[in-house]
């Protein structure tokens, strides 16, 4: 399995999380998220095609994760015991829902599986002249694709976080953090992904070794995430977790200053593009500054 962003799904992607009250602070976005549905719906039907509302579900919080994005060590140290930083404790805990979550499928899948290829063409070309017409209205953002749409409210987050580059108390944090892990990256937006990224980047070169065949057309700048059984991961999983400890001993005064202001930045950033899983974009960025 690989992730790029050239390369297109067939189907309307699946979200993460299950269906509970929005967590406080987020109700605004989602009320934006549920109005901007309700135009595309209404612009669907303008034009004769079916399209059902389908708002991103509310998360389903596991023990410990908001404590975790806030940057309490005992939480993160816990995680990091089992799970490491997330990247091969997938393939050993297959159905533990703190690393597999439950994954709800698009309602709209049904009918793009039941659409010809022309149809399809033009069902795809009308839900993206629609959503881009609904972004304006509800909110006031220009985007002319669903792709175009993501690109802004990750390069808008990126953008925020790096205030934190100058936050004087996170910048000699940064720099402790880095003396004790050896490298001579400190920039603190940098630090707080840097040993995750070494350990997604392995288990990428893992995956793609194990790849069948060529490698598909369009993956060279992709993350591949491997599909090992669980005894065959458990020894990358073992390594993942020593290294993960110890990047958490490192960071542990960077991470409780640290985080809190990251998932504060994010969550402002999130709400105004009416997206109400911040927490999500805290655990996938590390994918979407490697692809």
């Amino acid at each position: 399995m690989f992730i790029a962003k050239a390369v297109a799904a067939t189907l309307l992607a699946g979200s993460f999380g299950g269906l509970t009250a929005p967590p406080s602070g987020e109700a605004a976005a989602y009320d934006k998220q549920t109005r901007l549905e309700a135009e595309r719906v209404a612009c669907m039907t303008e034009q004769g095609l079916d399209y059902v509302a389908a708002p991103e579900p509310h998360r389903t919080w596991q023990a410990g994760e908001k404590e975790r994005l806030a940057g309490d060590l005992k939480a993160l140290r816990t995680y990091r015991a089992k799970y490491g930083f997330g990247v091969w404790s997938p393939n050993v805990y297959p159905k533990d829902p703190a690393v597999n979550p439950v994954q709800h499928d698009n309602p709209n899948n049904k009918t793009l599986m039941s659409l010809s290829d022309g149809e399809l063409k033009k069902w795809r070309a009308a839900d993206q002249t629609c959503f881009s017409r609904a972004v304006k209205k509800v909110l006031g953002k220009t985007v002319t694709s669903q792709e175009d749409y993501d690109d802004q409210l990750h390069a808008a987050v990126d953008t925020s976080l790096r205030v934190l580059d100058r936050d004087k108390q996170l910048v000699t944090l940064g720099k402790q953090f880095a003396a004790c892990l050896g490298v001579s990256q400190t920039r603190p937006t940098e630090l707080d992904v840097l040993s995750h990224t070494k350990v997604v980047r392995q288990a990428s070169d893992v995956a793609k070794k194990a790849w069948k065949g060529e490698l598909p057309k369009g993956s060279e700048n992709a993350v591949f995430r491997p599909n090992l059984k669980p005894e065959q991961a458990k020894p990358h999983l073992a390594k993942e977790i020593k290294a993960a400890l110890k990047d958490l001993e490192c960071g542990k005064d960077f991470y409780p200053a640290y985080a809190p202001k990251a998932l504060d930045i994010t969550s402002r950033v999130y709400q105004e593009f009416g997206r109400s899983n911040a927490a999500q974009a805290i655990s996938t960025r590390i994918y979407r500054k490697l692809v």
